[in-house]
């Protein structure tokens, strides 16, 4: 079925300027995302095509506190452990089969549910979302999103709002998120089940000191890292579990990592 990158969701505990002001010192073009009225939230946006980053974080805490919506909740109930990388999203047209796909998979469903985000000239944005949850593995599968408009439409509506615009140090498109997890083959096997993706060879990453295997899609690809020592994946799985802990984007830039608000920002040559 119909799959594809869509973003990566950084939670932040302070406002969404303030991740904006580091990643733009870091060469990204970011540019602020909106309100989510409903949900208590507000967030700022780094696009790679229609592929982006959104930095998260709560607006109004007593709102957020009330919402239902299992992303609201993973955020507030998170606070505790910190900033950093908490959600992938899928992108698709086909939300209702992925909710009968999820079920049949043996995961909990919630949705869809309605999205919205009112930007800053007023205008709104709608989508909606599927979320899943794994009570055996006890992982966080990504959820997944359908826009309201098709991806050509939001393409040219957020390249005229600059939103979608070129980024200083020469990064065109985001390669790949990377999941630290504890068994690098029982966590694929659980990938494979929940969507039905086959996951290139096992390869070893000195640099994330690391053996990782990768889905690959469109927009994106999703690597599974399981640590071999003392690194970077290690000490997110000591500090945080099993997530996101690294995005890294691709393009004429040259070759560097920051650590951002709990999350690794690393930058490659094509």
């Amino acid at each position: 079925m119909e799959a594809a990158f869509d973003h990566l969701v950084h939670f932040l505990h302070r406002p969404p300027a303030e991740g904006s002001a580091l990643l733009a010192q870091a060469g990204f073009h970011v540019s602020p995302g909106g309100r989510h009225p409903l949900w208590g939230t507000w967030n700022s946006v780094s696009y790679f095509g229609l592929s982006y980053i959104e930095c998260f974080a709560v607006e109004n805490s007593e709102i957020a506190s009330r919402s239902d919506n299992p992303l609201i909740r993973q955020l507030v109930d998170e606070k505790p452990a910190g900033e950093g990388f908490g959600q992938i999203a899928i992108r698709t047209t086909q939300i209702q089969e992925w909710s009968k796909r999820l079920a049949q998979a043996g995961l909990q469903v919630t949705g869809p549910v309605p999205g919205s985000r009112q930007r800053e000239d007023g205008t709104t944005v709608r989508w909606q979302m599927l979320f899943a949850r794994d009570p055996e593995s006890g992982m966080h599968p990504p959820f997944f999103i359908q826009w309201e408009q098709g991806d050509e439409d939001r393409y040219l509506e957020l390249s005229m709002r600059g939103l979608i615009g070129s980024h200083p140090n020469g990064a065109t498109h985001l390669d790949a998120v990377g999941y630290a997890v504890r068994n690098l083959e029982e966590a694929t096997d659980t990938w494979g089940r929940w969507f039905g993706w086959e996951a290139g060879p096992r390869v070893f990453d000195a640099e994330l000191v690391a053996h990782c295997r990768t889905f690959f899609l469109p927009g994106g690809n999703v690597t599974l890292c399981e640590p071999s020592g003392a690194g970077a994946t290690q000490q997110m799985l000591e500090t945080r579990g099993e997530r996101p802990f690294f995005v890294r984007m691709k393009g004429d830039c040259e070759k560097t990592q920051h650590e951002l608000f709990g999350g690794m920002y690393m930058t490659e040559p094509m």
